[in-house]
């Protein structure tokens, strides 16, 4: 459920700067990073997109909504980091910094996935045997 207390007063440019500095590794790995080797992989022919659900809409609307699902998630974590923040405890602060690590890792294995399918040949999930 959306937080009763966000209100405009949320988007003002220091909150949004202070985000935007906090989920930099996010943006670099799992936004810029997968969707650049994504699409350098797919449009040279190296390999295709695995997951289904983004595989239909990229084949129904193009690669470029692969770059809008990316803003929805991205509009997800600010949601996320703001409800997260909202609250003073310090389980609060652990569990926003579990979150955006792992957001930004899973962008590195993405990243390194798709590096692999452009220079092996192989996808480091088939390589790991998990496909």
């Amino acid at each position: 459920m959306l937080s009763k207390e966000m209100n405009l007063n949320h988007f003002d440019a220091a909150e949004i700067s202070k985000f935007l500095y906090d989920v930099r590794y996010i943006i670099l790995l799992y936004i810029v990073g997968d969707f650049l080797t994504t699409f350098h992989a797919i449009e040279n022919g190296f390999g295709f997109e695995q997951n289904g659900l983004l595989a239909s809409l990229m084949a129904q609307f193009g690669i470029w909504s692969l770059v809008i699902m990316k803003m929805v998630i991205l509009a997800i974590v600010f949601w996320a980091y703001h409800t997260i923040n909202s609250s003073e405890s310090s389980v609060s602060r652990l569990l926003w910094n579990f979150s955006r690590t792992g957001i930004s890792f899973l962008g590195l294995v993405l990243v390194i996935n798709n590096l692999m399918v452009i220079w092996v040949r192989v996808s480091l999930f088939e390589y790991a045997g998990l496909l």
